[in-house]
């Protein structure tokens, strides 16, 4: 089973949420520290499921709660 390190940095308007594992990191910025550790569950539950790295998780995690919605013109 693939051990995480889950840390939060403080950055100007908000903080950074870096999940590691052995191989990748990966960084998503958050404006509420208190909900990182359930936003960060939530993208190691992706991981863990579909067997994924954390770098892909991060991705599906976003594009779920469209939180880098897709440009309709594109």
């Amino acid at each position: 089973m693939t051990q995480y390190k889950i840390e939060t940095q403080q950055v100007h308007g908000g903080y950074d949420l870096i999940i590691s594992d052995q191989v990748d990191s990966a960084t998503l910025f958050i404006q509420d520290k208190a909900q990182a550790k359930d936003i960060a569950d939530k993208i190691i539950l992706i991981a863990t499921q579909q067997s994924i790295g954390i770098n892909a998780a991060f991705t599906i995690f976003n594009q779920s709660n469209r939180m880098f919605p897709f440009d309709e013109n594109e």
